[in-house]
């Protein structure tokens, strides 16, 4: 089996315990704007580029000019011949590649030596359940050969569930607290999020609730108390929470996708508002934690 995948590399402690090998897959139903990996949101793949080094006439169909991508007249393109092989070039590619699942276990085996203070190989995204049975695959695989695994995830897919098994480290989003202010800033209702939350919390033994704070998204008192009524109220206990100030890592690469970036400074959120999100939930007893 294949698995898309935009990025790979090692980080420490941010993506899991320890050093990992962080595999970034491709594909996310989704469409958070303040997404810090753009290029990794359609299944089908982004084609970047980069205007410092892109040449216009690689587009047959005129669709590139001064370097600016017209991202109507690619959506149009059967064909893509401006990433074929005999064009290709560092000037406007495609974000991801398909890589065997067995290639990536080997990947894994020879990295061991870098897997220290308990690190492994971490599945993000974009959102790796958009791919579910080849990282199920792979989850498989690594475990057999006693790698430790870690996924970051939007917790919206029902098979999360049946991965948990082979999952040492479990981190879900959970963005915003009311049901129709997360469909406006996501795209896509969070019933299955809340579900899989409370699954995740009464049979998996490490689990990382993660929230992004965006000032006028869910930075406000009313926010606050909403997440921690939904957490008590379903004795959301055993997790960890960890709170993501807002930051513009991925304002370039929206345009090299050829997206619109409508993120703001606006969206920064201030000291307080972090400072009375970990403080409340302390307050009632959840273990909050940094990475």
């Amino acid at each position: 089996m294949k698995l898309k995948v935009f990025k790979k590399g090692f980080n420490f402690s941010q993506d899991g315990p320890g050093n990992r090998l962080v595999l970034h897959l491709q594909g996310c139903n989704m469409r958070c704007p303040w997404c810090s990996n753009p290029e990794g949101i359609d299944l089908k793949g982004s084609l970047i580029v980069n205007k410092e080094m892109v040449i216009d006439s690689i587009c047959p169909n005129g669709a590139l000019k001064n370097g600016v991508r017209d991202v109507s007249t690619c959506e149009k393109c059967p064909t893509r011949e401006c990433i074929t092989p005999q064009n290709r070039s560092k000037g406007l590619f495609l974000s991801y590649e398909e890589i065997e699942n067995d290639e990536l276990v080997s990947l894994a085996i020879d990295s061991k030596a870098m897997f220290f203070s308990g690190g492994g190989v971490t599945l993000s995204g974009g959102e790796p359940t958009m791919q579910p049975a080849a990282i199920k695959d792979l989850l498989k695989k690594l475990k057999e050969n006693n790698i430790n695994t870690t996924v970051e995830t939007n917790g919206t897919s029902k098979h999360l569930e049946k991965l948990m098994p082979l999952i040492d480290h479990l981190f879900i989003d959970f963005k915003v607290p009311d049901p129709d202010r997360h469909i406006t800033f996501t795209g896509i209702p969070d019933d299955v999020i809340r579900k899989n939350i409370c699954i995740a919390n009464s049979i998996h033994n490490d689990v990382t609730i993660r929230t992004p704070l965006i000032a006028g998204v869910n930075d406000s008192a009313e926010d606050i108390e909403a997440f921690i009524r939904f957490y008590l109220e379903n004795a959301i206990t055993r997790a960890k929470f960890e709170f993501l100030p807002y930051f513009e890592y991925g304002k370039i690469k929206w345009e090299q996708c050829g997206m619109a970036y409508i993120m703001n400074d606006d969206a920064h959120i201030r000291e307080e508002t972090f400072k009375a999100y970990t403080n409340s939930f302390k307050e009632n007893g959840l273990c909050v934690v940094s990475t």
